[in-house]
């Protein structure tokens, strides 16, 4: 398979992207270069998807994909994104062209697609209006006729991001990712297909040949029972691959919003702290106005009144004793009314004990007493004085009172102190706002509950495995039950199980060798950490279901992938997939993005001048410029270079626009 051509209409950051990508056997590599937010890795999306399909599910999604400058100026209803891709691929032994085209428009509140496949002269087209039946029957024909050139299940093997290519050597996933590898790439699982047919052929001639009908019957509900477990278990294993991928595909952006929320919220806390200064500064001088200008406006109570009565206390308080006086005395003494009321009583009690005294006169007594009262009564020297302004004098002189100007002075020198900093600290708030990166953190909540839903399903696995070993165990029992009687055919069914098996295991020994011996001779070109010290290369024998691959130092020690630094690991993983490039049954192209990843530079420049002119029939290098430089670097590949294009951000337009060179330099064909 090889792409000619690929085009791309209001899709992200292209208005219109038109592309020739067709190179010669002797010049392989399309160079394509361009700053970070250029547009590479929507290149490559575009090329995928065009391959493989968007999958636009409503009207925000469309809205995200199509251009932004196009959506301004224009709008987008009756509008189309467009990705077409022209490509040539064998079709029984006989090279074809490939033009697919998929046309995706929002209209009245719905996105409508349309898909055209031209091969040869034959058309096959679906779309959102064509009858559930023919649209069935045209997709599938297309996406058989895409399979037969690069299934999708192995093009993230050859179209991917080098970035990412270490992470595929996690040690949870390494031997099942290799496995998958190989199975695929190799196209061995087609063997494990026929030996698990011919498993079900033999056990339902088995039953058959049972003459026992309740033997039969208990066989039969075993099989079953099996074969239910074993469907589960292919669901849940494609369900762990599936969580694998996706913790592989969003490890790094894990990785970085984990750093990013980390740096967030100590960024917010500091801004909380910042905004709780800021906001008691502004209470506090609120408070301290408040309180000046009560001040102000009490002036006579504040000020005044305390200093009047400080000159006057001595005064005061002769006067207020003198008042006392009197009022004790007073107080002590009895009034006229009173006397004579009690006077009255007295002589009603004499006369009744002590009647010989005979008849007093009552207000004789009294007059006599109130003469004498008058005669002893104390002398008041300020009359015009009420008890109610003899109680205000009182409390005038001897109310406690404190200076207000000494604490508003104070305040006013702490808020003076506090204000002088309050720039700086606003500064500080607006440096942390825009040191908020605004990511979405729902991937991190996604990508945990998937590495969660990972572990049980790894569990639920190997349960389900012990559980159909011990179904084997038991239906194998029934081997001795069942008649000798010669039959061909299922004689013939007894074998395949293990034919299929065994080939599987004869196709890999055959390959193994090579592939040994390849991944050797690359990784002592490629691997800079051991270059020229691996001594040996060794893939697993034990059958097609569960290859892995072992790396030796000449000196005999295992060297552990896991224990590889992040830039082995991805040479390590790009040299597994040129191998089984050279050696499977595939010659799609390879398409990378981030082409040299977390690589230093020893191993740029061995990745340059070993890996790349070499890789595949088409390899599509996406770069920046500081991984493939224009100035040292595009001279060690350029005499393999067959196209350059530089994209170019217009951030007015908000588009990608390209020009035919990188970054400045011209391949000389």
């Amino acid at each position: 398979m090889k792409i000619t051509r690929i085009y791309a209409e209001n899709y992200k950051t292209y208005k219109h992207l038109d592309l020739n990508l067709d190179v010669s056997a002797d010049r392989p590599i399309i160079l394509v270069g361009g700053g970070n937010g250029c547009g590479k890795t929507t290149l490559f999306d575009a090329i995928y998807h065009a391959l493989y399909g968007l999958e636009i599910k409503n009207a925000a999604i469309f809205e995200q994909l199509f251009n932004a400058g196009v959506k301004v100026a224009e709008g987008m209803e009756n509008k189309q994104i467009v990705l077409q891709i022209d490509f040539t691929g064998f079709v029984l032994g006989a090279e074809q062209p490939y033009k697919l085209t998929r046309a995706y428009q929002h209209t009245q509140g719905r996105v409508l697609e349309s898909v055209t496949l031209n091969m040869a002269g034959s058309t096959y087209r679906y779309g959102s209006g064509t009858p559930p039946k023919e649209r069935e029957e045209n997709k599938s024909s297309i996406n058989k006729l895409i399979a037969a050139n690069l299934p999708e299940d192995l093009s993230r093997y050859f179209l991917f991001d080098a970035m990412k290519t270490s992470e595929l050597l996690k040690e949870e996933q390494i031997n099942k990712l290799i496995e998958k590898i190989v199975n695929s790439v190799m196209g061995f699982s087609k063997y494990y297909q026929m030996r698990k047919s011919s498993d079900e052929m033999l056990a339902e001639k088995k039953a058959e040949r049972m003459e026992n009908e309740n033997q039969r019957k208990e066989y039969q509900n075993l099989v079953r029972e099996k074969h239910n477990k074993e469907e589960i278990l292919a669901q849940l294993e494609a369900q762990y691959a599936d969580c694998l991928a996706y913790a592989h595909d969003n490890k790094q952006e894990y990785d970085q919003l984990i750093k990013g929320r980390n740096a967030d919220e100590v960024t917010r806390d500091k801004m909380r702290r910042l905004e709780e200064d800021i906001e008691q500064f502004g209470k506090r001088e609120k408070e301290y106005r408040q309180e000046a200008d009560n001040l102000v406006k009490d002036l006579e109570t504040n000020v005044i009144i305390p200093r009047l009565a400080e000159s006057i206390r001595t005064e005061m308080e002769v006067l207020l004793n003198a008042k006392k006086a009197v009022a004790e005395a007073h107080g002590s003494q009895w009034n006229e009314e009173q006397m004579e009321e009690l006077t009255q009583k007295v002589v009603a009690i004499i006369a009744r004990h002590h009647p010989a005294i005979g008849e007093m006169d009552t207000m004789a007594i009294v007059e006599e007493l109130l003469a004498e009262k008058e005669h002893n009564d104390v002398t008041d020297e300020y009359p015009f004085l009420t008890p109610v302004d003899t109680e205000v004098l009182d409390t005038l002189i001897n109310s406690s009172y404190t200076n207000p100007f000494i604490l508003l002075d104070e305040k006013r020198e702490r808020i003076n102190l506090d204000l002088t900093s309050m720039p700086q600290r606003r500064e500080q708030l607006e440096e942390c706002r825009r040191a908020i990166s605004g990511h979405d953190y729902s991937l991190m909540e996604r990508y945990e509950a998937n590495s969660k839903k990972m572990l049980q399903t790894k569990a639920e696995i190997d349960t389900l495995k012990k559980e159909i070993k011990d179904l084997e165990k038991k239906i194998s029992r029934y081997d001795y039950d069942i008649p000798l009687v010669p039959d061909p055919k299922y004689d013939l069914l007894c074998k395949l199980p293990d034919f299929f098996n065994k080939l599987s295991v004869k196709l890999l020994r055959a390959k193994k060798a090579s592939i040994e011996r390849m991944m050797r001779e690359q990784l002592n070109l490629n691997l800079v950490a051991y270059a020229g010290y691996v001594g040996k290369v060794e893939l697993s024998q034990e059958g097609s279901e569960d290859i892995s691959f072992k790396i030796y130092h000449r000196n005999g020690n295992e060297i552990y992938l896991n224990q590889l630094n992040a830039g082995a690991k991805q040479t390590v993983m790009q040299v597994l997939l040129k191998v089984l490039y050279d050696l499977g049954d595939y010659e799609p192209p390879v398409m990378i993005d981030t082409v040299m990843g977390v690589l230093d530079k020893e191993s740029r420049d061995i990745i340059l001048e070993n890996y790349f002119p070499d890789l595949a029939l088409q390899t599509i290098l996406l770069s920046t410029d500081t991984e493939i430089t224009a100035e040292h670097d595009f001279a060690k590949i350029a005499p393999y270079v067959g196209k350059t294009y530089t994209l170019h951000r217009d951030k007015d337009a908000q588009c990608t626009t390209v020009t035919n060179d990188y970054f400045g330099m011209h391949t000389t064909i």
